[in-house]
């Protein structure tokens, strides 16, 4: 899943990544990092129909092809989902915001770099992922902790 803004002054104009999702049926989720951050603001920019994203950050980021489908991965991110394309559910927004558009997809495939895994599990901390908390502010995670909900199941604790 993923979300992306449309702002009034671009005429409600959809990113391109959203209709691509919808008219190709295929998208990937690519893990947002701190060493990514540069790459993720630029990709942010509302730029005219079929400018090429990865082109305006191409001293961060660079392309690789998916294994299963026909569509680019962030070949720099750690950790990367191809998708298959679900549905996209419009959310209204709050003048002066725009609307939101929400993809959501089926995960067909995971790809996971060794250098972010600890005994065969992905490491959170290693990744360094980043979340938009609103208005121009990020987070970094760097720490985590665990806890089992009463009553799991002993097969699926780790």
């Amino acid at each position: 899943m993923f979300s992306s803004n449309m702002l009034p002054p671009h005429n409600n104009q959809r990113k391109d990544t959203v209709v691509n999702a919808e008219e190709t049926k295929h998208f990937v989720w690519n893990l947002a990092t701190w060493d990514l951050r540069e790459a993720v603001n630029i990709t942010g920019e509302y730029l005219a129909h079929g400018v090429d994203e990865f082109e305006r950050a191409s001293q961060y980021i660079s392309k690789e092809p998916a294994a299963l489908m026909d569509v680019s991965m962030v070949k720099e991110s750690p950790v990367k989902f191809e998708c298959e394309y679900h549905s996209t559910t419009r959310l209204p927004g709050n003048p002066p915001m725009g609307t939101v558009d929400i993809v959501i997809g089926r995960v067909i495939a995971v790809h996971i770099k060794d250098e972010v895994l600890t005994d065969g599990i992905l490491d959170v901390k290693k990744t360094l992922p980043i979340a938009r908390c609103g208005y121009h502010q990020y987070t970094v995670i760097r720490e985590t902790f665990d806890m089992i909900i009463p009553g799991d199941n002993k097969l699926m604790r780790l």
